[in-house]
Formats: C-alpha cells, structure tokens, sequence
C-alpha cells in the first residue's frame, strides 16, 4: 500500500512553517542564551518561539494542558490546515494518531512530585496527574480534534519520532486507519538539561572549545538542549488522490537493526554495521538504479548532534547505507538549528518531506570545517540548491542502547 505525506505542522525553535523550512535551507540556527543560566551549568538552548498556544487551542482545555501537549495539538492543527484536511464525523472514525516521546511533560512532573513529597499524597494535585503519563499529548490531541481511530504513543529515547513515524506507517499499511497524524515531540526542562550535563554528553562535554551545537564539524564537543514538535499527516495514496490533495511526498517506509551497545552509550563506530538496514533498504528499492530516471540528489538527515562518538558512528553508517551511491548524496543534520531531544526525529522528518517538496536542502547551520572522515558531502551553509532537486530523502537515527531506526521518504 502506498502511503502518502499531505501536512506537515511544526512547533520548533526556528518557528513555524514556513519560517522553519527558511531557517533551515539558510542555514539558520535557534540555538540562543538561557535568559537566567545556572552558574554550573550550560549557557545555550533551543527553545521553540512564534506560536501562541491560545491561537489553536480552545481556552477551556488549553487550561488544563502542559507545555508539551500545547506544542503537540498547536502542531497537529497547523498539519491538518496544511493538508487542507476537516476532520469530520466520518473522517475522524478512520483517522488515527502516533506519536513519540522520550520524556513528556518534565517540568510539570517535578513540580507535581516536589509537592508530594513535599505536602504529602493528601495534598497532592488532582488535576495535573492526568497530564504526567507519557501518553497525556495523544490524548489532547484526539479529545482536541474528535479522533476516533488508533491512539499509540511510542516511547523510545533518541529514537521517539523516527520509531513513532515507522510505527505509522506499518498502522497505514495494515489497513487499521485511511488517515495518521503521526510524528513527536518534547519539551526542554531544566532536570534533563542537569542530567546530561552531569553525564558530560552537553558541549563543551570535555570542558573545552565553545559552547555550542556542531555536527560533523571538526571542532564539535558534544551537543545543546532543545525541544519542539512535529506532526504529518499520512494518508492512503487512493484517498488522498480521492480529495484532490497536494502530495508533498512518499512515505517509502522503514529499516530497524539493534547494534551492540551500552544502554547509556552508543555503539563503538567499529562496531557501527549497517548490513541489516541495507538488506531492508534494498527491499524497499534503495537506492534507485541510474535507469530509473533522471538522476537526482538523495538527502541524508541524520540524528548527528556533535557528539564526538555519536557523530563518528552515523559517517560509518550513512557511508555504508550509500555506498557507490555516495556521490549523489548530501548529509546534513538538524541539531545545530533546533538542538538535542527525544522526538527530534519528527522535525528531521519534516524536514526531509519538505527537501522533497521543494527541491532544497537542510543546512549544517554550525558545521565550518567538516570532518573528512569518509566518501561523504555535507551540506554546508552558502550551497546551492542540488541539481535535479531532492528525490530520495533517508532520515537516520542511532540512539544509545543501538536501536536504530531509518525512514525512507520519496518525490512522488
């Protein structure tokens, strides 16, 4: 079954669509100041900006919601108006939702459970228990929007948009919903900015160089916090031909593999294979023969965030997924624009759709000096558009623990 990408809606640190994908192809970054830094801590995040909430949401259930499920139902609205797509009562009964989330609401998690252990369980507040599950962002969005199909959220670390959207697909394919809002998203808090930087994983994480986001650059030394959402709408190709919709991409599918790895560690790049994302790769007719058709640019996005060790493992990887096929790739990654979190996948994927839909690239916002580590181009701020546009668009992501994940997404 071919499944189909016809709305994409974005809540990031760049701003909407279309200032999002703008940023994006310029190379522009929003990675800024933390207004109040901790004195032990880092001095720059990506924190989302142009939305107002009160905008998209009804006020009587905007007041119960947390900051993560306002980035999620803020972003599955702007999807839907993107698609041009009114789900009535007939369409919300075959539409669904997958998400993914790593963390949720953090930060009304800790207040909640500050309170408790602070005033006791008696004292506790009712009303914002609801919103601490995982699951709290799908279920706004569908008591939102009146969705009747399946409701899934997908927890999966790093990999929580790219797991979440593969997850989607298979939901499609099966024939269980005609419509998905699918991707992920979550919010940036100060207990998980702490945590990473107790483990030494946040720039500069060997306490040298310059605070910052630089993947695949030679001067990278870890990565910054970010936060954001991101929501496509997929639908069966034969509905959305039904409507008249504008198709902005394929959804070609997905490739999993699980590498030996360290739950809080990503595999050695040694041990960075890619034999079984290849043989699923290729099963889904990647990459296309030169007989196919003119030959076009295949964009990789990868999940590289400047960490030394991560960085190195997805240049061995995205080298052995091309292969003699490199030549006619562009790598590129989204963290130096919007920064580090679970979902970020979501936002990478989004990108990837729109690359296709227009024929540009993602920049490097931060990469001066890439590395030269293997047979591959980055996209680097200051290039032009590719020739021939974008027609394959990979979106590749290694999470600690080496459970990776890999979407395929096509020009029509």
């Amino acid at each position: 079954m071919r499944v189909v990408v016809t709305g994409i809606g974005v809540v990031s640190p760049l701003g909407p669509l279309p200032a999002f994908w703008d940023g994006l192809r310029s190379g522009a970054s929003g990675i800024a100041p933390i207004a109040e830094p901790d004195a032990r801590g880092p001095r720059l995040e990506a924190r989302v900006r142009d939305w107002q909430p009160r905008e998209h949401i009804k006020p009587a259930l905007l007041r119960r919601m947390d900051h993560c499920a306002q980035m999620f139902v803020t972003a599955a609205r702007m999807a839907l108006a993107d698609a041009a797509l009114a789900l009535d009562a007939a369409t919300a009964e075959n539409a669904g939702l997958v998400v993914g989330t790593a963390f949720g609401n953090l930060s009304e998690s800790e207040d909640f459970l500050r309170g408790l252990f602070a005033k006791g369980p008696a004292l506790a507040n009712p009303l914002t228990f609801p919103n601490l599950v995982l699951n709290a962002p799908s279920g706004y969005v569908a008591i939102d929007l009146g969705i009747r199909g399946p409701n899934l959220t997908v927890v999966r670390g790093e990999a929580s948009g790219e797991a979440a959207l593969a997850l989607a697909y298979d939901t499609i394919a099966s024939g269980q919903a005609d419509v998905l809002l699918a991707g992920g998203g979550d919010e940036l808090a100060p207990i998980l900015t702490r945590i990473y930087g107790d483990v030494g994983v946040l720039s500069p994480e060997d306490g040298g160089g310059a605070e910052g986001a630089r993947p695949f650059d030679r001067a990278r030394n870890g990565f910054v916090v970010g936060e954001g959402a991101a929501i496509l709408v997929l639908e069966r190709a034969e509905r959305a031909a039904a409507r008249g919709a504008r198709v902005l991409a394929d959804f070609a599918g997905y490739a999993t593999e699980s590498l030996p790895a360290s739950p809080h560690d990503w595999p050695f790049p040694t041990d960075a294979g890619a034999d079984e994302t290849i043989r699923q790769l290729a099963a889904l007719g990647f990459p296309r023969p030169p007989s196919a058709g003119a030959r076009g640019t295949t964009l990789v996005l990868s999940c590289a965030d400047g960490t030394r060790r991560l960085d190195a493992v997805e240049v061995a990887r995205i080298a052995a997924m091309l292969g003699d096929h490199a030549p006619h790739a562009l790598v590129s990654s989204l963290k130096a624009s919007v920064g580090e979190f679970g979902a970020a996948g979501a936002l990478a994927a989004a990108a990837a759709v729109m690359a296709i839909a227009t024929g540009d690239v993602p920049r490097l916002a931060a990469a001066t000096t890439p590395d030269a580590g293997a047979p591959l181009a980055f996209a680097t701020a200051g290039g032009a558009a590719p020739a021939g546009g974008v027609t394959d668009a990979l979106v590749t992501c290694t999470p600690r623990g080496g459970g990776c994940v890999t979407l395929l997404f096509r020009r029509p």
